[in-house]
């Protein structure tokens, strides 16, 4: 396997980091941005002991960052579910007070 493979594994896991560090802050536009410069350093990789070691390790922080955007999903439907009720709610407010 050559150094360049390995440095394009290394890489993708440095760019995982730094999607994982603006997942929890919520910046999710840049988790995209990193996502779409992480992918090619991926693909760059053989089938020996160390691409597989890295390959693990980026799987499992994809995994976690996979359950960081779960859960921000899952707040933002509850927020645009709130929302709903508070806008039907103040709909019939306002129907009931005309």
């Amino acid at each position: 396997m050559s150094d360049s493979a390995y440095a394009g594994l290394q890489r993708a896991l440095d760019i995982t980091l730094q999607m994982l560090a603006a997942s929890a802050d919520g910046q999710w536009q840049q988790v995209a941005e990193l996502e779409a410069e992480r992918q090619p350093c991926i693909r760059q990789h053989g089938d020996d002991q160390r691409s597989r070691e890295l390959l693990t390790t980026l799987h499992q922080h994809n995994e976690h960052l996979l359950k960081r955007a779960d859960v921000a999903r899952e707040a933002l439907e509850r927020e645009l579910s709130q929302h709903k009720y508070n806008h039907r709610a103040l709909n019939v407010y306002i129907a009931s007070s005309g």
